[in-house]
Protein backbone atom coordinates (compact mmCIF):
# COMPACT_ATOMS: atom_id res chain seq x y z
CA UNK A 1 0.00 0.00 0.00
CA UNK A 2 1.31 3.43 -1.09
CA UNK A 3 2.26 5.62 1.77
CA UNK A 4 -0.68 8.35 0.92
CA UNK A 5 -3.06 5.20 1.83
CA UNK A 6 -4.68 6.36 4.79
CA UNK A 7 -5.74 3.91 7.73
CA UNK A 8 -8.28 4.06 10.36
CA UNK A 9 -7.70 1.17 13.12
CA UNK A 10 -10.09 0.92 15.62
CA UNK A 11 -9.63 -0.74 19.52
CA UNK A 12 -8.52 -0.50 22.66
CA UNK A 13 -4.75 0.75 23.31
CA UNK A 14 -2.73 0.62 26.62
CA UNK A 15 -2.61 1.67 29.35
CA UNK A 16 -6.06 -0.84 28.94
CA UNK A 17 -4.59 -4.16 30.13
CA UNK A 18 -5.07 -7.25 28.19
CA UNK A 19 -3.43 -8.34 24.64
CA UNK A 20 -5.98 -7.10 22.43
CA UNK A 21 -5.37 -3.45 23.44
CA UNK A 22 -1.03 -4.25 23.22
CA UNK A 23 -1.49 -6.29 20.08
CA UNK A 24 -3.72 -3.22 18.71
CA UNK A 25 -1.23 -0.79 19.34
CA UNK A 26 1.77 -2.95 17.79
CA UNK A 27 -0.13 -3.43 15.14
CA UNK A 28 -0.76 0.14 14.82
CA UNK A 29 2.56 1.29 14.92
CA UNK A 30 3.53 -1.38 12.09
CA UNK A 31 0.72 -0.42 9.94
CA UNK A 32 2.14 3.47 10.36
CA UNK A 33 5.39 2.38 8.92
CA UNK A 34 3.50 1.74 5.52
CA UNK A 35 0.82 4.42 5.39
CA UNK A 36 -0.85 7.16 7.02
CA UNK A 37 -2.67 6.03 10.59
CA UNK A 38 -4.50 7.07 13.15
CA UNK A 39 -6.22 5.00 15.73
CA UNK A 40 -9.86 5.76 17.70
CA UNK A 41 -9.08 4.09 21.15
CA UNK A 42 -11.50 3.38 23.98
CA UNK A 43 -11.65 5.26 27.26
CA UNK A 44 -13.73 2.92 28.98
CA UNK A 45 -14.37 -0.87 27.65
CA UNK A 46 -16.84 -1.87 30.19
CA UNK A 47 -18.83 -0.11 33.42
CA UNK A 48 -17.08 -1.15 36.27
CA UNK A 49 -19.87 -3.88 37.82
CA UNK A 50 -19.27 -5.90 34.67
CA UNK A 51 -15.63 -6.50 34.35
CA UNK A 52 -14.44 -8.95 37.00
CA UNK A 53 -11.00 -7.69 37.58
CA UNK A 54 -9.27 -4.89 40.09
CA UNK A 55 -9.11 -2.45 37.00
CA UNK A 56 -9.24 -2.36 33.06
CA UNK A 57 -6.13 -0.21 32.90
CA UNK A 58 -2.90 0.13 34.05
CA UNK A 59 -0.20 2.79 34.47
CA UNK A 60 2.83 0.83 33.74
CA UNK A 61 1.95 -0.60 30.43
CA UNK A 62 4.19 0.93 27.49
CA UNK A 63 2.44 4.00 25.88
CA UNK A 64 3.10 4.23 22.18
CA UNK A 65 3.65 8.09 21.60
CA UNK A 66 4.45 8.06 18.32
CA UNK A 67 0.32 6.52 17.77
CA UNK A 68 -1.93 9.42 16.35
CA UNK A 69 -4.56 8.32 18.44
CA UNK A 70 -8.05 9.57 20.13
CA UNK A 71 -9.27 8.18 23.11
CA UNK A 72 -13.26 8.40 22.44
CA UNK A 73 -15.24 5.25 22.30
CA UNK A 74 -17.09 4.01 25.53
CA UNK A 75 -18.35 0.60 25.07
CA UNK A 76 -21.55 1.21 26.71
CA UNK A 77 -22.42 4.64 25.17
CA UNK A 78 -23.68 4.89 21.55
CA UNK A 79 -23.44 8.40 21.45
CA UNK A 80 -19.52 7.92 21.67
CA UNK A 81 -19.91 5.18 18.44
CA UNK A 82 -21.56 7.74 16.27
CA UNK A 83 -19.41 10.38 16.60
CA UNK A 84 -16.25 8.34 16.38
CA UNK A 85 -17.77 7.14 13.02
CA UNK A 86 -18.10 10.16 11.87
CA UNK A 87 -14.96 11.34 12.73
CA UNK A 88 -13.52 8.73 10.77
CA UNK A 89 -15.76 9.55 7.70
CA UNK A 90 -14.43 13.16 7.64
CA UNK A 91 -10.62 11.74 7.62
CA UNK A 92 -11.86 9.78 4.65
CA UNK A 93 -9.71 6.56 5.25
CA UNK A 94 -9.33 3.79 2.42
CA UNK A 95 -9.15 0.75 5.16
CA UNK A 96 -10.67 0.36 9.03
CA UNK A 97 -9.02 -2.44 11.17
CA UNK A 98 -10.62 -3.04 14.20
CA UNK A 99 -10.33 -6.52 16.54
CA UNK A 100 -12.94 -8.79 17.12
CA UNK A 101 -12.67 -10.55 20.69
CA UNK A 102 -15.35 -10.56 22.77
CA UNK A 103 -19.18 -10.36 22.45
CA UNK A 104 -19.85 -7.34 24.95
CA UNK A 105 -17.74 -4.82 22.34
CA UNK A 106 -19.75 -6.78 19.25
CA UNK A 107 -22.64 -3.31 19.34
CA UNK A 108 -19.91 -0.71 19.80
CA UNK A 109 -17.42 -2.25 16.86
CA UNK A 110 -19.86 -3.60 14.49
CA UNK A 111 -22.09 -0.86 14.32
CA UNK A 112 -19.06 1.69 13.79
CA UNK A 113 -17.10 -0.82 11.26
CA UNK A 114 -21.00 -1.09 9.46
CA UNK A 115 -21.15 2.70 9.26
CA UNK A 116 -17.60 3.29 7.54
CA UNK A 117 -18.17 0.44 5.55
CA UNK A 118 -21.45 1.85 3.82
CA UNK A 119 -19.84 5.05 3.02
CA UNK A 120 -17.21 2.94 1.38
CA UNK A 121 -13.86 2.55 3.48
CA UNK A 122 -12.53 -1.37 2.66
CA UNK A 123 -13.33 -2.94 6.54
CA UNK A 124 -10.42 -5.80 8.38
CA UNK A 125 -11.60 -7.64 11.27
CA UNK A 126 -8.49 -8.82 13.10
CA UNK A 127 -10.47 -11.77 14.86
CA UNK A 128 -8.93 -12.97 18.10
CA UNK A 129 -12.17 -15.11 19.22
CA UNK A 130 -15.29 -15.86 16.67
CA UNK A 131 -16.90 -17.03 19.75
CA UNK A 132 -16.28 -16.01 23.68
CA UNK A 133 -15.61 -19.34 25.60
CA UNK A 134 -18.69 -19.16 27.36
CA UNK A 135 -20.91 -18.58 25.20
CA UNK A 136 -25.16 -18.19 24.99
CA UNK A 137 -27.09 -18.15 22.11
CA UNK A 138 -27.69 -14.64 21.62
CA UNK A 139 -23.86 -13.41 22.54
CA UNK A 140 -23.12 -15.51 19.58
CA UNK A 141 -25.62 -13.99 17.73
CA UNK A 142 -24.36 -10.71 18.36
CA UNK A 143 -20.95 -11.56 17.62
CA UNK A 144 -21.42 -12.99 14.23
CA UNK A 145 -23.13 -9.58 13.09
CA UNK A 146 -20.34 -7.91 14.15
CA UNK A 147 -17.93 -9.81 12.00
CA UNK A 148 -20.47 -9.35 9.17
CA UNK A 149 -19.28 -6.11 8.75
CA UNK A 150 -15.81 -6.66 7.72
CA UNK A 151 -15.18 -7.10 4.17
CA UNK A 152 -11.72 -9.52 4.99
CA UNK A 153 -10.44 -11.38 8.12
CA UNK A 154 -7.04 -11.71 9.61
CA UNK A 155 -6.87 -14.19 12.57
CA UNK A 156 -3.78 -16.71 13.88
CA UNK A 157 -4.51 -19.84 13.47
CA UNK A 158 -6.94 -22.82 10.94
CA UNK A 159 -9.06 -23.45 13.38
CA UNK A 160 -10.37 -20.02 13.89
CA UNK A 161 -9.84 -19.34 10.07
CA UNK A 162 -12.08 -22.74 9.61
CA UNK A 163 -15.16 -21.24 12.02
CA UNK A 164 -14.82 -18.21 10.33
CA UNK A 165 -15.44 -19.56 6.70
CA UNK A 166 -18.05 -21.92 8.09
CA UNK A 167 -20.34 -18.73 8.81
CA UNK A 168 -19.71 -16.73 5.97
CA UNK A 169 -18.35 -18.82 3.08
CA UNK A 170 -16.28 -17.67 0.43
CA UNK A 171 -15.12 -14.82 2.82
CA UNK A 172 -11.36 -13.72 2.19
CA UNK A 173 -9.61 -15.39 5.48
CA UNK A 174 -5.58 -14.75 6.13
CA UNK A 175 -3.99 -16.47 8.71
CA UNK A 176 -1.02 -15.28 10.60
CA UNK A 177 0.29 -16.15 14.15
CA UNK A 178 0.53 -13.54 16.62
CA UNK A 179 3.87 -11.81 16.18
CA UNK A 180 6.44 -11.74 19.41
CA UNK A 181 5.25 -9.43 21.98
CA UNK A 182 8.74 -7.05 21.46
CA UNK A 183 7.83 -4.32 23.59
CA UNK A 184 8.10 -5.54 26.91
CA UNK A 185 11.09 -4.89 28.84
CA UNK A 186 14.21 -7.04 29.49
CA UNK A 187 15.16 -8.89 32.07
CA UNK A 188 17.36 -7.68 34.82
CA UNK A 189 18.07 -11.38 36.19
CA UNK A 190 16.63 -10.48 39.70
CA UNK A 191 14.56 -13.58 40.22
CA UNK A 192 16.98 -16.79 40.99
CA UNK A 193 16.10 -20.32 39.95
CA UNK A 194 15.95 -22.85 43.01
CA UNK A 195 14.62 -25.78 41.34
CA UNK A 196 15.92 -28.14 38.93
CA UNK A 197 12.94 -26.97 36.62
CA UNK A 198 11.29 -24.10 36.93
CA UNK A 199 7.83 -23.60 35.01
CA UNK A 200 5.74 -20.49 34.52
CA UNK A 201 1.60 -20.80 34.29
CA UNK A 202 0.90 -16.74 33.23
CA UNK A 203 -1.80 -14.36 32.90
CA UNK A 204 -5.52 -13.88 33.73
CA UNK A 205 -6.98 -17.06 35.33
CA UNK A 206 -10.54 -18.75 33.93
CA UNK A 207 -11.56 -22.00 34.25
CA UNK A 208 -11.05 -22.35 30.49
CA UNK A 209 -7.22 -21.73 30.60
CA UNK A 210 -6.97 -25.72 33.02
CA UNK A 211 -4.67 -24.44 35.77
CA UNK A 212 -6.28 -27.18 37.75
CA UNK A 213 -4.67 -29.54 34.35
CA UNK A 214 -1.39 -28.66 35.24
CA UNK A 215 -1.80 -28.97 38.96
CA UNK A 216 -2.70 -32.17 38.72
CA UNK A 217 -0.07 -33.05 36.42
CA UNK A 218 2.29 -31.50 39.06
CA UNK A 219 1.46 -34.08 41.72
CA UNK A 220 1.11 -37.03 39.73
CA UNK A 221 4.86 -36.04 38.15
CA UNK A 222 6.43 -37.14 41.26
CA UNK A 223 8.77 -35.05 40.89
CA UNK A 224 9.78 -32.57 44.18
CA UNK A 225 12.15 -30.51 42.05
CA UNK A 226 10.01 -28.78 39.93
CA UNK A 227 8.35 -25.38 40.85
CA UNK A 228 5.28 -24.09 39.33
CA UNK A 229 4.88 -20.09 39.29
CA UNK A 230 1.13 -19.21 38.83
CA UNK A 231 1.00 -15.65 37.95
CA UNK A 232 -1.72 -13.66 36.94
CA UNK A 233 -5.34 -12.41 37.85
CA UNK A 234 -7.96 -14.77 39.40
CA UNK A 235 -11.25 -14.02 37.87
CA UNK A 236 -12.81 -16.78 40.02
CA UNK A 237 -11.92 -19.78 41.47
CA UNK A 238 -9.10 -18.82 43.92
CA UNK A 239 -9.80 -20.52 46.84
CA UNK A 240 -10.64 -23.44 44.78
CA UNK A 241 -6.85 -23.49 43.69
CA UNK A 242 -5.79 -22.60 46.92
CA UNK A 243 -7.56 -25.26 48.29
CA UNK A 244 -6.39 -27.79 45.84
CA UNK A 245 -2.96 -27.46 45.96
CA UNK A 246 -3.48 -27.87 49.48
CA UNK A 247 -5.01 -31.44 48.84
CA UNK A 248 -2.53 -32.29 46.30
CA UNK A 249 0.26 -31.90 48.70
CA UNK A 250 2.01 -29.34 46.40
CA UNK A 251 1.92 -26.26 48.44
CA UNK A 252 5.87 -26.16 48.59
CA UNK A 253 5.97 -26.33 45.09
CA UNK A 254 3.64 -23.97 44.02
CA UNK A 255 4.51 -19.97 43.57
CA UNK A 256 1.00 -18.41 44.00
CA UNK A 257 0.88 -14.41 42.81
CA UNK A 258 -2.70 -13.92 42.56
CA UNK A 259 -2.80 -10.95 40.73
CA UNK A 260 -2.04 -8.63 37.91
CA UNK A 261 1.40 -8.48 37.11
CA UNK A 262 3.77 -5.12 35.79
CA UNK A 263 5.19 -5.53 32.76
CA UNK A 264 8.81 -5.29 34.57
CA UNK A 265 7.92 -8.21 36.71
CA UNK A 266 6.42 -10.31 33.77
CA UNK A 267 10.08 -9.76 32.36
CA UNK A 268 11.62 -11.61 35.13
CA UNK A 269 9.25 -14.22 35.90
CA UNK A 270 9.81 -15.78 32.25
CA UNK A 271 13.42 -15.23 32.53
CA UNK A 272 13.75 -17.75 35.24
CA UNK A 273 11.02 -19.92 33.74
CA UNK A 274 12.43 -22.59 31.98
CA UNK A 275 9.10 -23.46 30.02
CA UNK A 276 6.20 -21.71 29.92
CA UNK A 277 2.71 -23.63 30.45
CA UNK A 278 -0.45 -23.73 28.31
CA UNK A 279 -2.77 -26.55 29.33
CA UNK A 280 -5.85 -24.97 28.28
CA UNK A 281 -8.97 -26.40 27.93
CA UNK A 282 -9.87 -24.62 24.80
CA UNK A 283 -7.88 -21.11 22.75
CA UNK A 284 -8.26 -19.56 19.59
CA UNK A 285 -4.78 -17.68 19.78
CA UNK A 286 -2.02 -16.98 22.99
CA UNK A 287 -0.11 -13.70 23.40
CA UNK A 288 1.37 -15.45 26.08
CA UNK A 289 3.40 -18.31 23.35
CA UNK A 290 4.19 -14.84 21.87
CA UNK A 291 5.43 -13.66 24.78
CA UNK A 292 7.39 -17.04 25.43
CA UNK A 293 8.68 -16.65 22.48
CA UNK A 294 9.98 -12.79 22.68
CA UNK A 295 11.98 -14.52 26.08
CA UNK A 296 13.13 -17.49 23.81
CA UNK A 297 11.53 -19.62 26.34
CA UNK A 298 9.44 -22.95 24.97
CA UNK A 299 6.32 -23.66 25.61
CA UNK A 300 4.28 -27.22 27.01
CA UNK A 301 0.88 -27.13 25.58
CA UNK A 302 -2.02 -28.90 25.18
CA UNK A 303 -3.08 -30.24 21.43
CA UNK A 304 -5.48 -27.20 20.05
CA UNK A 305 -4.41 -26.32 16.70
CA UNK A 306 -3.48 -22.60 17.71
CA UNK A 307 -1.08 -23.88 20.15
CA UNK A 308 0.33 -26.56 18.43
CA UNK A 309 0.62 -25.39 14.99
CA UNK A 310 3.67 -22.97 16.45
CA UNK A 311 4.91 -25.84 18.60
CA UNK A 312 5.72 -27.77 15.74
CA UNK A 313 6.09 -25.04 13.22
CA UNK A 314 9.43 -24.20 15.14
CA UNK A 315 9.93 -27.86 17.33
CA UNK A 316 9.92 -25.21 20.37
CA UNK A 317 8.39 -27.21 22.92
CA UNK A 318 5.81 -29.95 24.18
CA UNK A 319 2.63 -30.78 23.14
CA UNK A 320 -0.29 -33.46 24.98
CA UNK A 321 -4.00 -34.28 24.81
CA UNK A 322 -6.15 -31.44 26.14
CA UNK A 323 -7.36 -32.22 29.49
CA UNK A 324 -4.99 -35.20 30.49
CA UNK A 325 -3.10 -34.35 33.27
CA UNK A 326 -1.01 -38.07 33.07
CA UNK A 327 0.13 -37.22 29.38
CA UNK A 328 1.55 -33.73 31.01
CA UNK A 329 2.95 -35.68 33.89
CA UNK A 330 4.95 -37.87 31.60
CA UNK A 331 6.47 -34.80 29.61
CA UNK A 332 7.40 -33.29 33.00
CA UNK A 333 8.77 -36.66 34.51
CA UNK A 334 11.91 -36.38 31.55
CA UNK A 335 12.13 -32.82 30.60
CA UNK A 336 15.56 -31.18 32.13
CA UNK A 337 17.27 -27.44 31.83
CA UNK A 338 18.95 -28.86 29.11
CA UNK A 339 16.14 -29.99 26.65
CA UNK A 340 14.34 -26.76 27.83
CA UNK A 341 17.72 -24.54 26.31
CA UNK A 342 17.64 -26.74 23.11
CA UNK A 343 13.84 -25.79 22.91
CA UNK A 344 14.27 -22.31 23.73
CA UNK A 345 16.80 -21.76 20.86
CA UNK A 346 14.35 -23.20 18.42
CA UNK A 347 11.72 -20.56 20.09
CA UNK A 348 14.04 -17.51 19.72
CA UNK A 349 14.35 -18.97 15.67
CA UNK A 350 10.49 -17.69 15.09
CA UNK A 351 11.65 -14.11 16.30
CA UNK A 352 12.69 -13.71 11.94
CA UNK A 353 9.32 -14.56 11.05
CA UNK A 354 6.72 -13.18 13.52
CA UNK A 355 7.38 -10.05 13.24
CA UNK A 356 4.88 -6.66 13.11
CA UNK A 357 6.11 -5.70 10.11
CA UNK A 358 5.10 -9.23 8.67
CA UNK A 359 1.84 -8.80 10.04
CA UNK A 360 1.28 -5.79 8.89
CA UNK A 361 1.77 -7.24 5.04
CA UNK A 362 -1.12 -9.45 6.06
CA UNK A 363 -3.49 -7.22 7.36
CA UNK A 364 -3.05 -4.93 4.12
CA UNK A 365 -3.43 -7.81 2.08
CA UNK A 366 0.05 -9.03 1.14
CA UNK A 367 1.09 -12.57 0.39
CA UNK A 368 2.78 -14.08 3.43
CA UNK A 369 1.26 -17.68 2.62
CA UNK A 370 -2.46 -18.86 4.58
CA UNK A 371 -1.74 -21.05 7.76
CA UNK A 372 1.26 -22.83 9.35
CA UNK A 373 4.70 -21.95 7.79
CA UNK A 374 5.76 -24.64 4.92
CA UNK A 375 8.92 -26.77 6.27
CA UNK A 376 10.87 -24.75 3.78
CA UNK A 377 9.48 -21.45 5.37
CA UNK A 378 10.26 -22.60 8.72
CA UNK A 379 13.69 -23.87 8.21
CA UNK A 380 14.68 -20.41 5.88
CA UNK A 381 14.17 -18.63 9.69
CA UNK A 382 16.32 -20.61 11.42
Amino acid sequence: MASDQRIAVLGPLPPTRGGIARHTALTAAALGERASVKVWSYQRQYPKFLYPGKSEVSADLPRHNDLDERRIVDGINPLTWVRTAKEISAWEPHLLVFPVWTFFQAPAMGWMARSLRKRGCETCAIVHNVFDHAQAFWKARLSLWSLGQADRYVTHGSDLADQIRSHFPGARVDVFPIPLFDDFPPAMHVLKREYALELLFYGLVRPYKGLDVALHALALSGRKDIRLTVAGEFWQGLADTRALIETLGISDQVNLIPEYISDADTAELFDRSDAVVLPYRSVTGSGIVATAFHYQRPVIVSDHPALRELVEQFDAGWIFPSEQPQALADILKSLDREATERAGINAKSSAAFLTWHNYAAKVLGGDFGDGPMSAAETEAVR
